[in-house]
């Protein structure tokens, strides 16, 4: 997969707060509301911050094509069950 390659992340089901980085300690610099209507796109994913809602717990971040990282919990879960293996980012890009 290429880095002008994009793939479907889908809706958030929760507010999600967009970082610079995926680590829950990097700045948030935007807000993502609900919206069955509004589907993002991912350009990469890779591991970071654990974070907990309810009862799903991941490391997983995605970087979003519209800018910034989101962690994976926001998004449909089977959606996210079928990000593509090879746009994993190496290392831990943008965290602080």
């Amino acid at each position: 997969m290429t880095s002008d390659q994009t793939f479907p992340a889908g809706p958030i089901w929760r507010d999600a707060n967009v970082r610079s980085g995926p680590s829950l300690e990097a700045p948030v610099i935007d807000l993502l509301l609900p919206d069955d209507g509004t589907s993002y796109d991912a350009d990469g994913w890779t591991f970071g911050d654990r974070v907990v809602e309810g009862t799903i717990i991941s490391d997983i971040w995605l970087r979003l094509s519209l800018g910034g990282w989101c962690s994976a919990v926001n998004f449909d879960q089977q959606t996210i069950a079928g990000i593509p293996r090879d746009a994993e980012l190496t290392g831990r890009p943008g965290a602080p």
